[in-house]
């Protein structure tokens, strides 16, 4: 893999941080487990030793509500379809996200269906119904933050753009089809779980850069 806070980035273009502490909160519904520890441990490790940006080891884990302000960095992972979110949470969400907070979705499995990204335009044009969800510009400041154009990969290789809501010049939400977080997955044994579909290790590398 050669060229990651869609997500790391992706994340030092699109997030807030308070000096130099990055801290990443993850979505969940209620009374679900996130099954992203791995990925998430990797990434943050990866973020550690390549920047100078000093995380936590662990992301938060959060059921929409107000904690969710005290994170700038939110993010969300699924198949199928986005959450069912409530209307007090999309309010929550909406509200976040104009007051200066970011989210990152990224899709863990297409199935070959647009289920998933459908679902993505309905929430987003739900919470900002001006502002319709796009492709990301190859020459757009979040393909330069740390390498230089790096492909929009993952685990899979569902699209070659990274989706995204822009807001008064600023990407509110970024969408990846790809399953970005699934490339990180490692085993207790330090093995990675998943292999890059069709690009393999070349594949693998891409998306450590986009994240």
């Amino acid at each position: 893999m050669k060229v990651f806070k869609i997500l790391f980035f992706l994340l030092l273009s699109a997030c807030c941080f308070a000096g130099d502490l990055f801290e990443l909160c993850i979505i969940k519904k209620s009374g679900g487990s996130s099954p992203l520890s791995s990925s998430v441990e990797a990434v943050l490790k990866y973020l550690a030793s390549s920047t100078s940006i000093d995380p936590p080891q662990e992301a938060v884990y959060l059921e929409v509500g107000q904690g969710i302000f005290d994170y700038p960095f939110l993010c969300v992972t699924g198949k199928g379809s986005l959450p069912d979110f409530t209307r007090k949470e999309t309010a929550l969400l909406a509200k976040h996200l104009s007051s200066g907070g970011f989210l990152f979705i990224d899709e863990t499995e297409s199935y070959g269906l647009d289920d998933f990204y459908r679902s993505v335009k309905d929430f987003s044009s739900g919470i900002f119904p001006s502002a319709a969800l796009e492709k990301i510009p190859e020459d757009d400041v979040i393909f330069r933050s740390f390498y230089l154009q790096p492909k929009a990969a993952g685990r899979n290789s569902v699209s070659p753009s990274l989706y995204g809501v822009r807001i008064d010049g600023r990407w509110v939400i970024v969408y990846s089809r790809n399953d970005i977080f699934g490339a990180w997955a490692r085993d207790e044994s330090g093995r990675f779980i998943y292999s890059c579909y069709p690009g393999g290790e070349a594949q693998r590398l891409e998306a450590v850069k986009i994240t």
